[in-house]
């Protein structure tokens, strides 16, 4: 009898469950044209984020400054019953809306390339449980994908566009998310396969083809994780940098 491959069975011999609440997969499909619209304008779509989710000072106006790009991004959000139509300015409506407005967006714009990328499955927003030994715990992780017999993960983080050296919280962050993805290399992976993190952040000085954050790429060479920076947002970069993980 042909034994079943999955994602679940093969965490299973792992020591881990998948756990109700992951990602709907139809949700990225049907949300593709939106999440592509912020994939391809995510500079000006961090000003309508923290225009919607009231992330500003009450005397800072941030829809003043909305542009062209904002504009059709708010027309997209409307599109998509992300609003709430009522507001006298756009607003995030629900729960939902502003979970995927935080982030999730950037997790089912990795689940649509890792099956762009001929992933057999891929789970996005997926929370787990685990034992070793007598521990038990509880991790949720951003994308599991899988690739006949291995899998690949994917940590996702929606964070500031614009790589500030001197902001030691956001370096702080990026390197969390670098010892976070390690971290699931560890503890669900198996030799040979691969971990990234996925980052909104511009780490790459393209004018002098340097890394804007040495000891970040550094680190993340050593552990061998792969940084997927801002600059490979663009789709079918992406799609390739994902497929990295799987192609083996």
């Amino acid at each position: 009898m042909t034994k079943t491959v999955s994602i679940e069975s093969l965490l299973k011999e792992r020591n881990a469950k998948l756990k109700p609440g992951g990602g709907e997969s139809s949700y990225a499909v049907e949300r593709e044209p939106l999440t592509k619209v912020i994939q391809a304008n995510y500079p000006a779509f961090e000003l309508v984020r923290d225009a919607v989710l009231s992330r500003h000072p009450r005397d800072v106006d941030l829809h003043a400054q909305f542009d062209d790009h904002s504009h059709r991004i708010i027309e997209e959000l409307g599109r998509f019953d992300m609003l709430d139509p009522a507001a006298e300015r756009p607003r995030a409506l629900g729960v939902d809306a502003k979970r995927y407005l935080s982030g999730g967006w950037l997790e089912e714009l990795a689940w649509l390339a890792a099956m762009e990328a001929g992933a057999d499955e891929a789970l996005y927003g997926q929370p787990l449980r685990w034992q070793v030994g007598e521990y038990y715990g509880e991790n949720e992780i951003d994308l599991i994908i899988r690739r006949k017999e291995r899998l690949g993960f994917v940590s996702c983080k929606a964070l500031q566009s614009e790589f500030d050296a001197d902001n030691r919280k956001h370096r702080n962050r990026l390197m969390d998310a670098l010892h976070e993805a390690d971290n699931l290399a560890d503890h669900f992976g198996e030799p040979g396969e691969r971990v990234a993190v996925l980052v909104t952040t511009d780490l790459i000085d393209e004018m002098r083809q340097m890394p804007r954050y040495t000891a970040l790429m550094g680190k993340a060479a050593v552990l061998d994780v792969r940084i997927i920076p801002l600059e490979e947002l663009e789709w079918a970069k992406l799609v390739a940098a994902i497929g990295e993980l799987i192609d083996h």
